[in-house]
């Protein structure tokens, strides 16, 4: 059977769903009228600290083992991009030694667990490109991101 938590963060003014199988399977962005649960699960513990801007890193291990392998290839290396940096979808098309970079960003699309696979951090060459929780979220913790680093100085 999954746990999961929700978990309230006042910088993105959103809820989101923490889910556990056999390892962390997914977080979503959900509606605002759910109600957060008691804290059990450690990604929601290390969420909330990223959103206070305590941490920069993850220890939870995703559960990617459902994906076709570019996908897994991409998100592995996604995790490598460093806290509040952003590089283009050619360029982390080119660190996994591909020229696809369509599917690279499809690839994003199906991450499973956004912010812990920091896929907001790829961006389009002349724009933000996009993010499967919309494109306000991604500026908000490309933002949150910035600010922390400023904050820290």
């Amino acid at each position: 059977m999954a746990d999961k938590d929700i978990i309230y963060s006042p910088a993105l003014d959103s809820y989101l769903e923490i889910r556990y199988d056999t390892g962390l399977s997914s977080i979503r962005f959900i509606n605002s009228g759910k109600t957060p649960l008691k804290r059990a699960l450690k990604a929601s513990f290390e969420l909330e600290e990223y959103f206070n801007g305590e941490r920069t890193e993850f220890s939870c291990e995703p559960d990617l083992s459902n994906l076709p392998d570019f996908t897994r290839r991409v998100l592995e290396e996604t995790r490598k991009i460093e806290y509040g940096t952003t590089i283009t979808y050619s360029e982390l098309a080119r660190r996994i030694g591909s020229r696809a970079v369509r599917a690279v960003g499809s690839a994003l699309s199906r991450n499973p667990v956004p912010i812990i696979i920091p896929c907001h951090r790829v961006v389009a060459k002349n724009s933000i490109g996009g993010f499967s929780c919309g494109v306000d979220m991604k500026l908000k913790l490309i933002e949150l991101e910035k600010k922390h680093l400023s904050n820290n100085l």
